[in-house]
């Protein structure tokens, strides 16, 4: 009997030690530590590497003949809930990206856009004039209006501009001859800031500037971004370029992403992969231009992956 009870005393003195050794272990587990947790880049993993790839892009970008891929981006989020809303995360392959928020820039971007242009990637300060037009009706508030977004993309060192610009067809003589003085001087202070190795596009009709200030211009992105049917977008391409002064070099045909058009067969296809087919058949023009490249970003079939797609479509052995 005594056996039995020394047994039971030495379970029961077991039980209670692996009790106490429990509950410190789990206030062990409760304690916060700090974890030092620094991730490298791929610049810092291996420096010669990055610097074989950034010179890669360097002569895709500056020296290889290939159709330009231009990035209409909705920049400005100080906050996200997903990657998708930063300047980081866009293709590395992409020529132009327009910063479509520019009297928005936040710190995100300001920290971004040094990484883009450190891949050849050009960046622009979108001076969007076709939707502040009736605002900026006299040439004392354009002017303030260019000055601020000239200081701006100076500070930044932004690698030149984009403006939207629309031209009237109907109106007073007074209402038609002041929309052409806004285009000229409009095209006039801007080219003048992007002298050198800036850049200078049009992101709108083409008869919105002077044929003479065509010349000025780098690229024009034409407004095909709402166009909905392959026929429509052909009459237009075809009525452009049968203006001689409008170089099909330099136009770029525009498509959003998750937008759609009829084609031929009367069937609704991706806008973007539609659009990235016509620039070749079509002309062969400047290259393609994709709007709202950030949104959705982690969905099924994610707009990064859309918008690496076109680049390879139209420069498959790059």
């Amino acid at each position: 009997m005594k056996i039995k009870i020394s047994i039971t005393r030495l379970y029961t003195g077991l039980f209670l030690l692996l009790a106490l050794l429990s509950i410190a272990s789990c206030n062990d587990w409760k304690d916060i530590e700090s974890v030092d947790i620094a991730p490298q880049n791929a610049k810092d993993q291996n420096p010669e590497l990055w610097a074989r790839y950034m010179e890669s892009l360097r002569v895709y970008k500056q020296e290889r003949p290939h159709y330009i891929t231009y990035s209409s981006f909705d920049n400005g989020a100080e906050e996200s809930k997903n990657e998708g809303a930063y300047l980081r995360s866009l293709p590395d392959s992409l020529d132009i990206v327009t910063l479509a928020n520019s009297e928005n820039i936040s710190t995100y971007d300001r920290e971004d856009i040094p990484l883009l242009q450190e891949k050849s990637t050009k960046v622009l300060y979108r001076v969007d004039y076709a939707s502040q037009a009736a605002i900026l009706s006299d040439a004392a508030k354009l002017g303030a209006f260019l000055d601020k977004a000239i200081a701006t993309a100076t500070e930044l060192n932004l690698n030149g501009f984009a403006f939207t610009g629309m031209p009237l067809y109907s109106g007073t003589e007074a209402e038609l001859a002041a929309r052409k003085e806004a285009a000229k001087l409009i095209v006039s202070r801007l080219s003048a800031a992007a002298s050198g190795d800036k850049l200078l596009v049009l992101d709108g009709d083409p008869a919105f500037v002077e044929t003479s200030d065509i010349e000025k211009l780098d690229y024009i992105v034409l407004n095909t971004v709402d166009i909905t049917n392959v026929t429509t977008l052909k009459l237009l391409v075809t009525g452009l370029l049968d203006n001689q002064s409008l170089p099909k070099e330099k136009l770029l045909l525009a498509a959003k992403i998750n937008n759609q058009i009829i084609d031929e067969t009367n069937v609704k296809q991706d806008a973007v992969t539609v659009m990235t087919e016509r620039v070749v058949s079509l002309g062969p023009l400047g290259g393609l231009a994709i709007f709202a490249t950030g949104d959705d970003y982690y969905q099924t079939k994610m707009h990064y992956a859309i918008t690496r797609t076109a680049i390879q479509l139209m420069n498959p052995s790059n």
